[in-house]
């Protein structure tokens, strides 16, 4: 699959609804948030059966181990934050990963309210044996590119990463976005 450098095409208008519809020239194929979709879902899905056959470990355990292992002890909702996960998606994990023993939930002494999370020995030890395996497998994800494309690329992907933290973070109103944009919604 290759992006096209293109400009896009003013959408035309489809008649009778007066809304606009894509160009014809239009291939989600060719959309940068459709070639990041595809990059991560295959590079999860791989990462998903190396993970459930090594450590019985989800991706979705696999992001939370990662994080509790570098930033802890940490609350549910600043896990959600860092991982870009809902909250009610993480505290599900949370729970089937205090099954497996593989996370430490305890009461801050500080805010009774609040609870603070961190990786159990067992999930540390996991964490350890993956962290090599993920490096491994970035590594032959750019191995490839020709070295200055691999720096920009992760140059790149850390201001993509910035950008889309402050333009579609949690609770943002898409109409905003379009409004900035200055496409029109459909009424």
């Amino acid at each position: 699959m290759k992006l096209s450098t293109s400009g896009a095409t003013k959408p035309a208008k489809v008649p009778g609804d007066g809304a606009a519809k894509p160009p014809a020239s239009f291939a989600p194929e060719h959309s940068l948030p459709h070639a990041f979709s595809v990059v991560a879902n295959r590079i999860s899905q791989m990462l998903e059966r190396m993970y459930g056959e090594m450590f019985g470990i989800s991706v979705v355990d696999w992001r939370i181990i990662a994080i509790l292992g570098t930033h802890y002890p940490l609350s549910a909702k600043v896990l959600a934050e860092l991982t870009a996960m809902d909250q009610v998606s993480v505290s599900r994990a949370i729970d089937q990963m205090m099954n497996k023993k593989l996370v430490l939930r305890k009461v801050d002494a500080a805010d009774r309210r609040r609870v603070a999370l961190s990786l159990s020995k067992k999930g540390l030890e996991i964490y350890n044996q993956v962290v090599p395996l993920l490096y491994a497998s970035e590594a032959m994800l750019i191995a490839r590119l020709p070295d200055e494309d691999a720096v920009a690329i992760r140059r790149i992907m850390e201001a993509l990463v910035d950008v889309s933290g402050e333009l579609f973070a949690p609770g943002s109103d898409w109409r905003t976005f379009l409004a900035k944009d200055g496409a029109r919604g459909a009424s």
